[in-house]
């Protein structure tokens, strides 16, 4: 963390705030899937930050999470939940982000890799349910996330430099 000053902690701590808003009043859930936004306050701070802070929020803003909602806490699902923080920032990070590769292999690392793959894994264990069943319901999710990742991205890297310019 070489950017570590009261700005820096004072922005990460409101996208934590929003990421945690975001993920637990404004996105569509049931008890097997959430459809939302929450990724855009944590790809905002891996554009703006890189890996540790991403990570770091993304894994407090899931430890809070669940204090505000009866999900209860599963330190499995809070590794993913900093893994992707720290995908975020590596693919995103950086000068000259291209969208391809840059924005879609961190999408498909986040929504297949870790979304559907890992976090799939962890559900199952928690449900109790087979590993195979959870993936196929988790995939419509999954599918959606793509399309918000690509079309999102791209935007949020336009509003990283403007904020960065006016700084």
């Amino acid at each position: 963390m070489k950017n570590f000053n009261l700005r820096t902690l004072c922005r990460v701590a409101v996208l934590i705030a929003l990421e945690i808003v975001f993920e637990r009043f404004l996105s569509i859930s049931t008890s097997s899937l959430r459809i939302g936004i929450a990724f855009v306050p944590i790809a905002l701070c891996g554009i703006l930050y890189g890996p540790v802070w991403t990570g770091v929020a993304s894994g407090i803003a899931d430890v809070l999470g669940t204090f505000l909602m009866p999900y209860g806490l599963y330190p499995p699902i809070t590794l993913t939940a900093i893994l992707t923080g720290v995908s975020l920032g590596l693919f995103l990070h950086r000068k000259n982000v291209k969208f391809f590769p840059h924005v879609v292999a961190c999408t498909l690392v986040n929504t297949i890799g870790l979304s559907l793959a890992l976090q799939s894994y962890w559900l199952s264990i928690l449900n109790n349910t087979p590993y195979l069943a959870t993936v196929s319901m988790r995939a419509p999710q999954c599918a959606v996330h793509i399309a918000l990742y690509l079309v999102l991205i791209p935007l949020l890297q336009k509003l990283a430099l403007r904020l960065e310019y006016q700084t």
